[in-house]
Order: structure tokens, then C-alpha cells, then sequence
């Protein structure tokens, strides 16, 4: 088709207006309308595999679908091209098919803003343009055919689903819409970046809002203008006519995603002027209204609080005089010129704000589909206070002194009322509406929690709609102002029918769950061998993880997340039984329960009330510590006392069957804090092993912690067997006594006995007592034999000497020292040298060797 007259381009522009009342409910008959069908001559194409369509938006209420352009060639083919727009999202038709390929096609809202859009459709091919630049791009389906039939009626600003008809009012488009253009052609990048430029730019050789004689349908306007018209921005504010100082004002406008607005110019200054003075009885005095300028920085160069530039200032007569301690700015009531003042002065005035909509109000507390639909801005006044206009048709206003009224103008209902404590209150922040209507899941007459608030959706909103990041929540530490950061900091929220005596189960069906496991050894409070029991203080760490609630809050370290006595109550938690404790002698010191983040958490959602950061139940991993002191029984086994090394356990068997939960052997471990050289032992070692335990028919998993005790020998050594050897040398060195000194050997060896008698006594009684010989048993045993022995070889000794002597009686006589002395210097028998030699030197020597290398190598054995 050739190129139509006035392709170049227009001096002037159209622009639409369609349903901008934001009061009133939106309607499905306003709309814009064309006939492509009289271009075509009989014969001419009109399919073309290569289509271009832009135009420019700028809507001031968002509705379900906004639909910018429809074309319908009959009643079944009303979607031959069809572009529109959800929230943030675009999408479009191309010959009755829907495109799934380009979700993530999506821009700013731009509410009040222009916004342009150029689509080009390209031998199957997708090219997207917003702003002039490339926002998509790919291959789009097309199971029919390529070329677009461009014909039939266009309609801008409603979907047809029949031809010329079957209009929605929620694919309605509210705004205003110009520069509709359609090509047959593809535009390149740089036609389509003039197209979204402010300069004159050629027009669509297809159809040309700017040309066509368009029907304005339903209340539809037009007017006429510049290309310039575009480009422009608009500087727009709204007063909060309440008095407050200066800080409390730009906290004020903070809250609301605004800032302290300050005049352009003259002409600017004039026209706020003149809005203010319909509050000037609520700003209380001459000086009423606050300017969002500061010297702070450089002393006379005044400064936006907006954007940090150089502001054209309006002093009054005489004014700035305040020097470095008046950097701020106020309006002077009766001819609105300025006057500087402290920044920190007790003066209340009103405020203007300076609308920003790059960080929107969000309404949260529903359960909307679109986060779009969570939007609000402050525009202008009801009731003489701003009022909050939502992006799909919610108004929130005061109603009265002390109430605000959330009202849906799409349906014409009030939705909700909010009871204010003050006249000055606003609806900013956490608040309890009581609705009027049925929302979400609630009824009329529920009380529900809303919050409105700039908070994004990795912000927490305190009670008064301020704003911290989501860490600072539950910190303990108060972040907001109002300490409501650390208000019911609940870190889990349990599913409908959640059951605490029931374990979660595996993620493979029939298997149990497994636990992890840490069992540290604080310290060893008794160890005796007499009761044969161990007193243990310990520790026992069980992680496993439990799908089925949601953890809010986590934070970083495993401190931070450790759940209150109430909240550890609900859930399921590890029960343990200890099969060897002694006489019930078990005592739980404390118990704790951890969630230990391993996930990052779920996206926001953005209908939750204060944002709080929520976790799925995979995300975290429940860590129970459990801190015990308890007597257990120990088999001791004595035979190689003081040399002998013991066996003793602590058993940790669960309550729940095997089948549902068990102990994991790869991640059961055992520590041991304290010193390992005990007062009577040394610990040798520490393992840990799953065991099984129970009856053939219920089988529980089991944590089985063996300690190895070796005894600590050397004090025994020389408090025992040194004394002992020394003992039993004594009793050996009686052999070498005169044979005639027989009182001597006798009393010598029988003190020694009976010392060695009495320290064997001792030693048995700190011994457990046992129905078999102990290896110290042995050494003493072999000690007093051989004492034994040795006084039985003095008497035969004695009893030789005397033979040999031929005496068979024995004389009394008084005592003469002359006599004992002859006794002693008499002769000895033969024999009994003989016995003594064979005593002294072969048979004693012999049997101490033999006997030690036999005891000791078997000790050694043990031992090593």
C-alpha cells in the first residue's frame, strides 16, 4: 500500500481524554473508534507481514486490563491485534493468539506520567520499544498465519470481543492516550527513538490518530497540542493543613513517599500562596507555612530539600537576617514572600509536599493479586485534608473529625472505616479498620490490621509507617521510633491441623526422619568403681528439619532465632529415654530450641501487613539442645586394677519408633570439653554409634556414647607397689641375718608380714568387691607368700642349726649376756648354710624373677 498523504508528520497533536473523573465508577462505553475497512479499494492488500503500531499513554486510574489498542475484522476474529497492559506487565494478541513468550516485558506504572510504546511485528519476529528503547524481543507464535490482516474497526481504549462491541469496563482504559500510529513497515531504532522523542515525528501510513477523523464515543474529549506538550514536567503538591515544626512537617511528607516542596519561581510561589490561604485558620499563624529550603550547607545559598539545587528565593523585605542560626524557610501569611527562622525553633506551620511517585503509598492487609492494585498516592483535598487515591479506583478520606472512610469508586461502596484518636490523625502507618463490606476471607464488622505506608517490600513498616530494613526486625533492638520492631517478634506460624506429637515425616515416602546429632561431654562429676557408676554432665544437639510450619524473621546467627517456652510447646520436639541410667538419677538442667536459617527466605508478599520476612519450612533446620546431668551404670572390671582400662556408656534412645524417626550414623558425632587426665582416670577415648534397642516388634534408634578410662596407675604404684617391693626386700634381706640371730630374722620378717598384711587390707577395702582375684590381689597375694615362705625357711633353718647341735632340751638360765654372745659366735650346721645359699641366691631370686616377669608382661599387655 503506498504512503498516504500527511505521512510527514503534524504541526499539532491529539490527545484523548477518556474517564478521568477518578470519583466516579468506570464505564465500557467511552472509548475511541475507526473504521480502517474505507481505506482499502477493492484488490489492495491489506495483510502485511511486517506491522508497526505506537503510541503514547498516560493513565490516571489503573483498571484490570487497560487496553490501549484493539482490532477486530468480525465477531470471531476480535483479536486480531490487541495490546494492553496489566499493572506493570504487557501483553498482547496477535491473530486471535494470545503471547505467553514475553512475561517479563513490563514497566514502570507511569501513573499521571506519559509513557510511549512502540510494537513492531516482523516476519514473525517481536520487537517491544518503551521510551524509545528495546524492552523485548523474540520469535512470538503464529500457528496460523504471519501476515496481519490490518482492517476492520480499530478501537482505542477498550477490548472488543465482537466486532464494534461486547465491552468491558474492566479493560477499559482511564487517561488520556495520543499518537496512535500504525505502519506497514518496520520502523528502525532510530525512527522509533524521533517517534518517542518531543520533536515533530512523521505519522503511520496505515491509520494516524493525527489525521484520521477518529469517533470520540461516551464522553470521549480531545484537544489539541504542542509536541513539547510531552516533555513537560508538571510539579505538583499537596498541603497538609495541620500545624506541626519543622522536623514533625518533613517527617510529614517522608512518610508519604514526598518531600518539603519549594516554588519554582515567582509564579509558582504566587499560585501556593494563594491554595494555602483556604487553610490559613488551621496553620495558626503569620507565618504559616513551611518552604522545603535550607542554607545548612553554605551560609545564603538556599538549597531544595527535593533535589540539593539552588532555589529561586522570595524573600520578604529586610529578610534573610538570621545568619548561621536561621537555615530554614518559612511563608509569611499576607503576601506569601519568605523569612528564614531556625530549623529547630517551637513554630508550628503547615507543609507543603512535593508529590514524588517513584516510591508509591502500598495498602497492605488484603489479599490482592496484583501489588499494583497496593498502590496510593496523596492528591488532593475532602473534607479539607488530602486525600489517598488507590491506582485501581480506591479512595481513602476523612469522613468526619475522627473517621476515614476507604470507599471503591469501581463498585461505589464503602469498604472500610478507621476511628483516628485526633482530627490531625491520618491513616498513615499500622491501623485496625473495621470494614463495611466483605474483603478477602473477613466479613462485615471484621476488625482487621491495614497499614499504609512507602515501606518496599524488603522493608519492615512500623506502627507509625516508617520504614527499616527487614534485618532490624526482632533483633532485640529497638530500630523504630515507636518500638514496634520488636512486638510480637513470632518466629513460626503453624499450618491448620498441625499435630505436636507427630514427628514431620521424610520427603520419601515410608522412610523415617533423620536426626543429626552432637552429644558433648561437659565434664565427669564422679567416676567410682566401688558404686560402678559414672556422673556425667552433658549436652545433647539434635538438628532435623520440619517442613510443615513458616519461620518469620530469621536472622544470621543461631542466637537470634531461639523460640520462647510458648512457641517451643507447639511443635514437635525429640523426646530421649536413657536405658542405662542408674536408679532414675537423670536430670534435664535446661532445654532450648533453635532455627537455624540455610535458605534464603520466600518472595514478599506484598499484602502482608508489616512485611515481615517469611521463610518456608525447608529453610530452616530446628536445633534442639538439651542439657542433662546424670548417674549411669558402668561394668567395671577390676582384675588388672590399678592397670586396667574400663568400658563405660551413655546410652540416648528415642520414644518414637524407628520407623519414624532415627538417629543418623554419618552425622552423629561426640565431644569432649574438658581435660582429659581425670583425678583417678585419663580418657583414652570417645566414640559414638547408633545402635537399635527395644523388642522384635517396636524398635527404637539409640545413640550409644562409649567412654575408654584408663586408670591412672603411678600414684597407685608408689603409694602400693613401691612400699610393697620395699617390704618384700626387707623380709628378702632377713636371709642374710646371722643364723644365730634367730629373734632378729623372726621379728624382722613378722613386722613386715603383718605391715604388708594390714596395707593389703587397706587396699581391699577401696576396691569394688568382686568374686574374682584382682591383679593387685595377685601382688600382694605373691607378697606375703613369699614373706611367708621365707619366715618358714628361718624356722627350718633354726630348726637344722638346733639338730645339728644334738640339743633336744632347752635350758633356762638367767640372762648373761656372755651366753648370748657364745651363742652367736657358736657354729652353724652345714645343711642349713646350704639352705640359706640355695635361699639366697637361687630359690627367693628366682621365684621374685619368674613371678615378675610373668605379672608384669601381662601387664604391660593391658596396658599397652
Amino acid at each position: 500500500m503506498a504512503a498516504r498523504p500527511g505521512e510527514e508528520g503534524v504541526d499539532t497533536v491529539k490527545v484523548f481524554a477518556m474517564q478521568l473523573d477518578m470519583w466516579a465508577p468506570p464505564k465500557d462505553d467511552v472509548l475511541i473508534r475507526y473504521n480502517l475497512t474505507d481505506h482499502f479499494k477493492e484488490g489492495d492488500v491489506s495483510e502485511f507481514p511486517e506491522v508497526t503500531v505506537c503510541l503514547r499513554a498516560r493513565p490516571v486510574v489503573l483498571m484490570s486490563y487497560e487496553s490501549h489498542i484493539s482490532i477486530a475484522t468480525s465477531d470471531q476474529d476480535n483479536d486480531v491485534l490487541h495490546m494492553y497492559r496489566r499493572g506493570e506487565h504487557h501483553g498482547f494478541y496477535y491473530n486471535g493468539v494470545r503471547q505467553y513468550g514475553f512475561l517479563n516485558m513490563t514497566n514502570d506504572i507511569g501513573l499521571h506520567e506519559w509513557s510511549h510504546y512502540c510494537h513492531n511485528f516482523h516476519h514473525g519476529e517481536y520487537r517491544a520499544y518503551i521510551h524509545g528503547e528495546l524492552a523485548a524481543s523474540g520469535p512470538f507464535s503464529v500457528p496460523h498465519k504471519v501476515p496481519l490482516p490490518v482492517k476492520g474497526i480499530i478501537t482505542i481504549g477498550q477490548e472488543q470481543d465482537l466486532l464494534a462491541g461486547g465491552y468491558d469496563t474492566d479493560q477499559s482504559f482511564r487517561g488520556h492516550i495520543a499518537q496512535v500510529n500504525i505502519w506497514n513497515r518496520s520502523l528502525t531504532p532510530e525512527e522509533v527513538r524521533v517517534q518517542a522523542g518531543c520533536a515533530k515525528s512523521p505519522i503511520g501510513n496505515i491509520f494516524s490518530t493525527d489525521r484520521e477523523a477518529v469517533e470520540l464515543l461516551g464522553g470521549a474529549t480531545v484537544e489539541l497540542v504542542e509536541h513539547s506538550y510531552f516533555c513537560r514536567k508538571d510539579v505538583e503538591y499537596v498541603i497538609f493543613p495541620e500545624a506541626r515544626y519543622m522536623a514533625e512537617s518533613r517527617l510529614t511528607c517522608n512518610r508519604i513517599g514526598y518531600e518539603v516542596y519549594t516554588p519554582l519561581n515567582r509564579a509558582d510561589n504566587i499560585v501556593l500562596h494563594q491554595e494555602s490561604l483556604r487553610f490559613a485558620e488551621n496553620c495558626l499563624s503569620n507565618y504559616h507555612l513551611w518552604i522545603g529550603v535550607t542554607d545548612q550547607e553554605e551560609e545564603d545559598v538556599w538549597r531544595k530539600f527535593t533535589d540539593n539545587s539552588i532555589a529561586e528565593t522570595q524573600f520578604e523585605l529586610n529578610e534573610p537576617n538570621g545568619g548561621t542560626g536561621e537555615n530554614c524557610m518559612l511563608m509569611f501569611l499576607p503576601n506569601g514572600l519568605w523569612v528564614d527562622t531556625s530549623c529547630v525553633i517551637k513554630w508550628p506551620a503547615c507543609v507543603p509536599c512535593e508529590v514524588d511517585r517513584t516510591s508509591p503509598l502500598r495498602l497492605r492487609g488484603f489479599c490482592f493479586s496484583n501489588e499494583a492494585e497496593t498502590f496510593y498516592e496523596v492528591l488532593g483535598y475532602r473534607g479539607e485534608k488530602p486525600y489517598l487515591h488507590g491506582y485501581y479506583g480506591f479512595m481513602v478520606y476523612r469522613s468526619s473529625n475522627y473517621s476515614w472512610e476507604m470507599f471503591d469508586t469501581t463498585v461505589g461502596e464503602v469498604v472500610g472505616i478507621l476511628d483516628v484518636p485526633s482530627k490531625d490523625s491520618y491513616p498513615i502507618g499500622r491501623h485496625t479498620w473495621t470494614l463495611r463490606r466483605s474483603m478477602c476471607n473477613y466479613l462485615i464488622g471484621s476488625r482487621i490490621p491495614l497499614s499504609f505506608s512507602i515501606c518496599d517490600n524488603d522493608e519492615f513498616t512500623c506502627a507509625n509507617g516508617d520504614c527499616i530494613p527487614k534485618e532490624r526486625r526482632c533483633n532485640a533492638k529497638d530500630d523504630c521510633s515507636d518500638l514496634s520492631d520488636e512486638e510480637d517478634c513470632q518466629f513460626i506460624v503453624l499450618p491448620k491441623g498441625y499435630r505436636s506429637e507427630r514427628p514431620p515425616d521424610n520427603e520419601t515416602e515410608g522412610l523415617a526422619i533423620n536426626l543429626a546429632s552432637v552429644v558433648r561431654v561437659l565434664r565427669f562429676m564422679e567416676i567410682s568403681d566401688i558404686r560402678r557408676v559414672i556422673n556425667v554432665e552433658f549436652t545433647v544437639e539434635i538438628t532435623w528439619n520440619e517442613p510443615r510450619p513458616k519461620y518469620y524473621n530469621l536472622g544470621d546467627t543461631l542466637e537470634w532465632n531461639k523460640l520462647s517456652e510458648t512457641d517451643r510447646g507447639k511443635l514437635w520436639t525429640v523426646k530421649l529415654q536413657f536405658p542405662n541410667v542408674y536408679d532414675g538419677n537423670i536430670k534435664l538442667l535446661s532445654e532450648d530450641l533453635y532455627l537455624n536459617k540455610i535458605a534464603g527466605p520466600m518472595p514478599p508478599d506484598y499484602n502482608n501487613v508489616r512485611m515481615d520476612t517469611v521463610y518456608h519450612g525447608k529453610s530452616a533446620m530446628m536445633v534442639q539442645r538439651l542439657h542433662y546431668s546424670g548417674i549411669f551404670a558402668c561394668t567395671f572390671d577390676v582384675f588388672y586394677y590399678p592397670f586396667d582400662s574400663q568400658h563405660c556408656f551413655l546410652q540416648l534412645q528415642l520414644s518414637v519408633r524407628r520407623e519414624l524417626v532415627k538417629f543418623s550414623e554419618d552425622r552423629a558425632q561426640v565431644e569432649y570439653l574438658e581435660d582429659p587426665k581425670l583425678p583417678a582416670y585419663i580418657l583414652k577415648g570417645i566414640f559414638i554409634t547408633v545402635l537399635e534397642s527395644g523388642s522384635n516388634e517396636t524398635r527404637y534408634s539409640m545413640l550409644n556414647v562409649e567412654f575408654v578410662l584408663a586408670r591412672r596407675w603411678k600414684m597407685i604404684v608408689l603409694t602400693v607397689y613401691l612400699p610393697t617391693a620395699m617390704l618384700q626386700l626387707v623380709g628378702y634381706t632377713t636371709l642374710f641375718v646371722n643364723v644365730a640371730l634367730m629373734d632378729v630374722r623372726m621379728a624382722v620378717s613378722l613386722t613386715t608380714l603383718l605391715v604388708l598384711y594390714t596395707l593389703f587390707s587397706n587396699t581391699s577395702d577401696a576396691l569394688p568387691t568382686t568374686a574374682y582375684v584382682k591383679l593387685i590381689d595377685v601382688w600382694f597375694f605373691f607378697c606375703i607368700f613369699l614373706l611367708f615362705f621365707i619366715i618358714v625357711i628361718h624356722t627350718v633353718v633354726e630348726h637344722m642349726v638346733n639338730l645339728s647341735e644334738n640339743k633336744n632340751f632347752t635350758q633356762v638360765l638367767p640372762f648373761d649376756p656372755r651366753r648370748t654372745m657364745e651363742k652367736s659366735m657358736r657354729p652353724s650346721s652345714p645343711e642349713a648354710e646350704r639352705l640359706l645359699f640355695a635361699c639366697r641366691y637361687i630359690l627367693v631370686p628366682g621365684i621374685i624373677f619368674l613371678f615378675n616377669i610373668i605379672y608384669w608382661g601381662l601387664v604391660f599387655s593391658e596396658t599397652f
